[in-house]
């Protein structure tokens, strides 16, 4: 079986969850042969702690940006060290992503059973239950993609077209074909964009019993849900994507979609003053992620609230 895989771990100030994350990657059962952490301009410790780090083994590549990139920039640098390794896959990580001790080794023996996928993922869990999120099927048209069902899980492993890089697992000759994720996405889609890539070789085969706990804040959401900055980039990257990949039918669907379950929303709510709030800043957010979709802008902003004009 070849078993030689780097982990890409990508960190933003968030020292303690990235130390359990990386203790749980050092604990597998088959040991990485490199693990790359990329810090995005952490300024909460994670810097120091990282440079201790690399004096005790060999076994780190650290990469410090000098500013924020998001994960689709962090992923981006981290894909590109990994192929300056000798490995066979990469698997890629956030910092709050905890992988169970057999994580790659459930995954690399269906990989060696399974010859003709080239992309993995394994089973996300928050607080011990099932998030279909993060893996998700292709509808017929526009681009637009479902959560795979919880039943699919009781298999020892299904097929799908979409997974997030919480736990992805792709082999480093699909990466040479492909190439990087898009840097300019920041946040949102990144994921989305690269399975897009990665399906026109393989679909992404999901191995269930390799279990990933996702430490994620899980925030209470309003109902009608207000959007914050990141919702710029799922809309932007979003028709960024759609204009890459689809073709007219995909890109009128997708805009349809796109307009009965946001703008037309932002617009009603707006009217009615819904929940007493003028929702002005979800319309122009959305306003301005359309028109730098369009004219194709791809400078990374993150607009507040009170920035929105």
């Amino acid at each position: 079986m070849r078993t030689k895989y780097a982990v890409i771990i990508v960190t933003y100030n968030r020292e303690l969850l990235l130390r359990e994350c990386i203790d749980n990657v050092k604990n597998q059962i088959i040991v990485p042969n490199s693990i790359i952490i990329v810090n995005n301009a952490s300024t909460d410790g994670t810097y120091e702690y990282l440079e201790e780090l690399t004096k005790k083994s060999e076994l780190f590549d650290i990469i410090h940006l000098s500013k924020n990139t998001g994960g689709a920039g962090g992923f981006a640098k981290g894909i590109e060290c990994a192929l300056q390794k000798d490995v066979d896959s990469v698997l890629i990580i956030d910092d709050d992503a905890m992988i169970e001790k057999d994580y790659m080794q459930k995954i690399l023996q269906i990989r060696l059973q399974n010859p003709q996928y080239r992309a993995f993922a394994g089973t996300v869990k928050i607080n011990e239950r099932i998030d279909t999120f993060h893996r998700r099927n292709l509808q017929k048209a526009g681009l637009i993609s479902r959560n795979c069902k919880e039943w699919e899980y009781g298999q020892p492993s299904f097929a799908c077209d979409i997974a997030s890089f919480c736990g992805m697992v792709v082999d480093t000759g699909l990466i040479r074909q492909i190439g990087l994720p898009h840097a300019e996405y920041f946040i949102w889609y990144d994921d989305t964009e690269y399975s897009l890539r990665i399906h026109q070789y393989s679909k992404i085969l999901v191995v269930t019993a390799a279990v990933l706990n996702h430490k994620t804040s899980q925030n209470v959401i309003s109902h009608p849900r207000r959007y914050d900055w990141k919702d710029y980039y799922a809309v932007r990257n979003r028709l960024l994507m759609v204009r890459e990949h689809g073709n007219f039918i995909d890109r009128m669907v997708n805009f349809i979609d796109l307009f009965i379950h946001i703008i037309f929303r932002n617009w009603i709510f707006a009217i009615i003053k819904r929940d007493n709030y003028n929702w002005e800043y979800e319309r122009s957010l959305v306003s301005k992620a359309i028109k730098n979709a369009k004219d194709k802008e791809l400078k990374n902003v993150i607009i507040r609230r009170e920035e929105r004009k």
